[in-house]
């Protein structure tokens, strides 16, 4: 363990309390800033900052933790209604007051399939972007760093991923 790592250790032991209090400002919910402290503690790591380079260390941490639990709130607003089953569906009523058919959920399931076939189907870069800001909910350019690559090209990979999903639904619609 090198001594940067060893002082932003210290520093974020020494203010976790305070850290979890900024995060829960935003974040209630006990398991979620605590992930997020998680996620704050494996940036710290990863950016590798130099302490000498930051005025006031325990500031900076403050700001990252609050950053960090701003972007969970945008990603959790995004999707808010997360299905896991789509069978789900029938307990919502639809658009005109009635209740969703099992002919409707069937249609559902096969589409829904579709969609994963054409997204088994795409190159492995386009499948891994499209499913980090579709599934994981996470912004291009997150998804551009972590995967390596330019924001430009996330975003190319997910217009070419929409794309190839939208011809595969509109052959099973047609």
């Amino acid at each position: 363990m090198t001594v940067r790592d060893r002082f932003w250790d210290g520093i974020y032991q020494q203010y976790h309390g305070r850290l979890l209090r900024q995060v829960q400002k935003y974040l209630p919910a006990g398991e979620e800033s605590h992930d997020v402290l998680q996620d704050l503690y494996i940036q710290l790591r990863k950016r590798a900052v130099d302490p000498c380079d930051v005025d006031n260390p325990p500031a900076y941490l403050m700001r990252m933790a609050t950053n960090l639990a701003i972007d969970t709130l945008r990603r959790r607003n995004r999707n808010p209604l997360d299905f896991t089953d789509p069978a789900d569906l029938a307990d919502i009523p639809d658009a005109i007051g009635g209740s969703v058919t099992p002919e409707q959920i069937s249609a559902d399931r096969q589409r829904i399939a579709i969609v994963g076939r054409a997204i088994d189907g795409l190159p492995p870069r386009c499948r891994d972007a499209f499913l980090l800001c579709k599934r994981d909910h996470l912004s291009p350019a997150e998804a551009a760093e972590a995967l390596g690559i330019s924001r430009n090209m996330v975003e190319k990979h997910l217009r070419h991923a929409l794309k190839h999903c939208r011809t595969m639904l509109a052959r099973y619609e047609n």
